[in-house]
Formats: C-alpha cells, structure tokens, sequence
C-alpha cells in the first residue's frame, strides 16, 4: 500500500512539473497575479475583521465604566555646520526638542456621559550663530499649550443630550499670558461613535490678551462650538491613533476691545514719540489641534502633531505650529 501511494505521489509531482514546464511567459505572469490578489484580499479580511473585533472592545470598556488614553509626542532635533558657505549662518548650532501629549478620560451610562481631555503641547529652542551663546536649550522657549476640558451630559437619545461645559486653554509657562476660559450650556450631538459636537449657545468667554496695557482681560457672552474626535483604525498591520479637537467661541455683540499692538515677535509696536499703540481687537477665536501616530512595535512609532489658532484678542493673524517626532501610545 505505501509503495503505491509513493509511485502515485512521484507521478503527480512530475506531471505538475511537467505542466509548470510548459506554462508560458505570460501565463505564469497571471498566475503570479492572481496570487497576489488573494493575498491582498486575506491582508484585507484580516484587517476588516481586526478593525470589528476593536470596535467591539471599545462598547464593551464603554459601558463597563471608564474608557481612558494616552498618547505623546517627542520631537528632538540637533543641527550644526563649521564655515559651510552655503548656509545663511555658516557657523552654527541648533537644539530643538518638543513634546506633545493627549490623554482622556471617559464615562458612558445609559442615562448620561462624562468626557475629560487633556492637551498640552510644549517646544524649546536653542540657537547658537559664530560663536554667540544662545543659552540653555529651556531659555527658549516657543510652542507653549494647555488645554483641559470637562463636558457633562444627560441624554434625551443615542444622539442629542443636554450638557455642560467648561473649558481652560491657555499655556503651562505663561499661564493666562495669554489664555482663555469658557463655562456653558446647551446641547452636544454624537453622531457617530468616536465624534463628540458640542453646541451650546449660552456660553461666558474670558480671555486674557497676555500683552500688556490697556485691556489685559475682556468677557463676553455668545456661542461656544467644539467638536472632538478620537480614533484607533489599522493600516498595513499597524496601527494608527488619530486625535483632533477644534474649539471656536463667537461672541453676540461686535463690540471691540483696545489691546496693545504687537509685531509678529510679540513686542510692542511704538509711535514716534516712543509710545506703545493700541488696536481694537474681537473675541471671536478658533483652535484647531491634531495628533497622528503611527505605532511600529508595542506602543512605539512615528507621529506628528499640529496646530492652527486665530484670536484677534490675542494676535493680529493666524497662528500654527508642527512637531515631528517618536511617538508612544497606550
């Protein structure tokens, strides 16, 4: 029996041999591709199905209590030339090192829900030109934020809910230098399940200008406005966790406050006589904040995060920053 099973075995190698020798070019050009499709649809599958078992898992730790997270973002970059002639500062040395993290801390009920998220993001700088001293990397310092934020709801369904928010956003080092502070009431929407809108037209805005004479700090009622989204979804194996926060007041009246004009540096801008001008400035404001990661192995990867802020108040023009770096994520 064995013995016969071997000589069939050995006949239906040699004709597949057989066969494979007499395929053509482009035959095996389509057997080739047709390999890789099932390939790329196994890959597919697996994703589609990892992505259900992840969705699945945050219901569960949803109504089992708090669903929390971490991600950060460290960004280090070291620069320096000796005499190159091509550079615009051909004796030079330059430190940079930023950090970025995101952290929430959630609650979902039947009846209604506790959202908490903090943000900060901060940067140094330190740049040395023939020979000058630039000073400690931490003297320089150049993206400063913090943001924290804490949004109660009682739901009237799955999407709409009666809520309560207060948000702080300002700096770590220069804290409401400047800054500001929103308290109010209205409604917040979630119209998926990573998406939080929050809608409220009573809201109290305080913002401080942190530049100086004659108005240092002005309040307002209008309309706060903030959207959160928060996401973990695999790409090519990995995993990628993706956190975006856009806030924005709009105040009821136009009316303006006079605050102290400033350069693009921050200083003070003086008139002839070598006193420092003022400007009519609104509250109306938006942040725009996101943060990429990318994970390469257990928590570690590559990410960035980056900003976009306009508030008159605050600055005649648009702010923004990026950082690019390691990331880690829990």
């Amino acid at each position: 029996m064995m013995k016969k099973l071997f000589l069939l075995t050995m006949t239906l190698l040699t004709f597949g041999f057989a066969s494979a020798q007499e395929m053509t070019l482009e035959e095996m050009k389509a057997s080739k591709a047709e390999m890789e499709t099932k390939i790329a649809d196994s890959k597919a599958m697996v994703d589609a199905t990892q992505a259900e078992l992840d969705a699945l898992q945050k219901k569960i730790n949803m109504l089992s209590g708090w669903m929390t997270g971490l991600s950060g973002v460290v960004g280090l970059n070291f620069g320096g030339s000796n005499q190159w002639a091509a550079a615009p500062n051909p004796t030079a040395t330059s430190q940079a090192l930023a950090l970025g993290v995101t952290g929430y801390a959630n609650r979902e009920q039947p009846k209604y829900f506790w959202n908490n998220k903090l943000i900060i993001n901060k940067a140094w700088q330190k740049v040395e030109t023939d020979g000058t001293n630039g000073g400690d990397l931490f003297d320089n310092g150049t993206v400063d934020i913090l943001n924290i934020s804490s949004l109660a709801g009682y739901k009237l369904n799955e999407k709409i809910a009666i809520s309560a928010l207060g948000e702080l956003n300002t700096s770590l080092e220069n804290f409401l230098e400047p800054g500001t502070f929103d308290i109010g009431v209205g409604i917040t929407w979630k119209p998926i399940t990573n998406l939080v809108v929050v809608i409220h037209p009573l809201n109290y805005h305080l913002a401080w200008s942190g530049i100086g004479s004659p108005v240092s700090s002005a309040g307002s009622i209008g309309a706060k406005i903030r959207a959160d989204y928060q996401d973990e979804f695999m790409f090519a194996g990995n995993k990628i966790a993706w956190s975006s926060t856009l806030t924005a007041f709009l105040p009821y009246t136009g009316d303006k406050n006079a605050v102290a004009a400033i350069d693009k540096f921050k200083n003070p801008i003086l008139d002839s006589d070598g006193v420092a001008t003022t400007r009519l400035a609104g509250l109306t404001e938006y942040t725009w904040l996101n943060t990429f990661s990318f994970q390469v192995w257990k928590g570690i990867g590559v990410g960035t995060t980056f900003g976009l802020r306009s508030a008159d108040f605050e600055f005649d023009g648009l702010q923004s920053f990026y950082t690019i770096g390691l990331t880690y994520t829990l």
